[in-house]
């Protein structure tokens, strides 16, 4: 098959500039295994364990969903889209995973065979306004969302197709994340588009060929992690960045406490949250990149010092730990496997009043890297190497998180869907807090970066959560404008930010 690359995102461009710089003799040298789980059964990683034993506390949580839905406007082909999807669960095995309770109380893996797959479940709207049919969509996805899933059972993937009329229909596909991660929706969006034009009489799909599937990968962090020449440098690394780093770096809950939550939530294990959808100004998106081109960063290393300097004022703090998610692929023969490889990286930032933001941005760009060169440890092995206390209710080492995602779109080329015009749908709802504080921030084109701010809601109100957003908003503009800014007047959470109004409304952030 022809290699077809997934588009380019921030984390892609590192990777390459690493490897440019680390050199072939640097990679994982442990060699992934082939035909792992071939018996039906198939080893979990340490994540999928975690996620597991998560939902037998907490059955009914759907704190671990993810969710999409595609718009599909042109004659769609119904059925080469059922057979898509089945193609689908045949190429990317971990989407047929299931997991049961195996013996001395352990989980243990099982691949259902191929053709077990769910057909999508078809719901047929018609009469619906162009309003009401977005807003349909928005219905179907908080459902589907809500809906949990029975790990024992599986399959840990449903699809729900909302058929407005002949030639306008909506997907929504709704997975545990046991079995994906965000760079897996890529691969899940590529790969479903060639196999449905496949389907529909379109030519071959040219995807590229799999050589290892999530279960080689999951046999080989059992069996040959710690035999990994860069587990020794990794465990050191780890170590000595985050010697006496702070526990907690999360900002004060706001004054009195907010009501208790809702008592089903404690059922569930979850933390509602309360999320903020808003885009950034088109115009800081270009001071964004700017800046990152002239500091030979990139897009992420400036979004994040941004976010470090309003956390700093935020806490009163100017040393912080911050979690990064990494795309946890330490071999490239995996970079076009649907899986839950995602590992959090614990960043560590030092912020310095005689520092400029330019040279704050420099020094998150080095931080980024060497925690990339150094992920191939799973977050808990860093948190039990460096003994931090677990305390109930509490995030060790991180509770709040920030990233910034590639441009994933799928809309653009009708060809790609077989003569459909596809677009991702933005979907708006209140996500279950997973950290006390998550920056979500998504490109979608040159000049369009779309953000969602998730608040434990029961540390921070509504008006405190917009004031977040605003002022991160507010200092990342002013920022990329004057890199040369010294950070020393601006880290002082009391001192106003220059031309901030507390009362005004930013345009592009609401």
């Amino acid at each position: 098959m022809t290699t077809t690359p997934l588009p380019a995102g921030p984390d892609d461009a590192m990777r390459e500039l690493l490897a440019a710089l680390l050199g072939p003799d640097t990679a994982a040298a442990s060699p992934l295994p082939r035909g792992t789980g071939q018996d039906g059964e198939v080893p979990l990683t340490e994540g999928q364990r975690q996620l597991w034993f998560l939902q037998q506390l907490w059955p009914e949580a759907t704190t671990y969903h993810v969710c999409t839905a595609l718009r599909l406007r042109g004659a769609l082909h119904a059925p080469a889209l059922e057979r898509a999807l089945a193609d689908l669960l045949a190429r990317q095995p971990a989407l047929r995973t299931a997991v049961r309770t195996a013996r001395r109380g352990r989980p243990q893996g099982l691949l259902h065979p191929l053709g077990s797959g769910q057909a999508p479940a078809v719901e047929d709207l018609p009469g619906r306004s162009p309003e009401e049919r977005e807003a349909q969509i928005q219905r179907a996805a908080r459902a589907e969302l809500a809906m949990p899933f029975d790990l024992a059972t599986g399959p840990l993937i449903r699809a729900r197709l909302l058929r407005f009329a002949g030639t306008d229909h909506a997907l929504v596909l709704t997975f545990h994340h046991l079995v994906v991660d965000g760079w897996s929706m890529r691969i899940i969006l590529r790969d479903l588009a060639a196999l449905y034009s496949a389907r529909a009489g379109g030519p071959p799909a040219r995807l590229p060929e799999l050589h290892h599937q999530y279960a080689d990968f999951a046999a080989w962090q059992q069996d040959g992690l710690s035999g990994s020449p860069r587990y020794a440098a990794a465990l050191d690394h780890w170590r000595r960045t985050l010697a006496q780093a702070p526990q907690e770096s999360t900002p004060p809950p706001e004054p009195p406490p907010e009501p208790a939550a809702d008592p089903a939530a404690d059922r569930t294990g979850q933390r509602l949250g309360r999320s903020l959808h808003f885009d950034l100004p088109a115009a800081t998106v270009r001071e964004v990149r700017s800046l990152a081109a002239r500091q030979a960063s990139s897009p992420f290393a400036v979004c994040h010092a941004a976010f470090t300097l309003w956390l700093a004022r935020a806490t009163g703090r100017t040393d912080l730990v911050t979690g990064v998610p990494s795309c946890g692929r330490p071999f490239p023969e995996l970079d076009d496997v649907v899986g839950y490889f995602v590992n959090l990286l614990p960043l560590r930032s030092r912020l310095h009043a005689e520092s400029t933001f330019a040279a704050t941005v420099r020094a998150a760009h080095a931080t980024v890297a060497a925690a990339l060169d150094h992920d191939l440890l799973p977050f808990d092995r860093i948190v039990s190497a460096l003994g931090v206390p677990r305390r109930p209710g509490v995030q060790p080492l991180v509770q709040v998180m920030c990233q910034l995602v590639g441009d994933r779109s799928v809309g653009g080329d009708a060809g790609d869907w077989h003569g459909l015009a596809v677009a991702e749908v933005r979907i708006l709802h209140d996500d279950e807090a997973r950290f006390d504080l998550e920056l979500d921030l998504r490109e979608e084109g040159p000049d369009r970066i779309q953000g969602c701010l998730t608040v434990d809601a029961r540390r921070y109100g509504e008006r405190r959560a917009e004031r977040i957003r605003d002022e991160y908003c507010e200092l990342l503009s002013l920022l990329s404008r004057r890199p040369d800014t010294l950070l020393g007047p601006l880290l002082d959470g009391a001192t106003p930010l220059p031309g901030f109004d507390d009362a005004s409304k930013r345009e592009g952030t609401r």
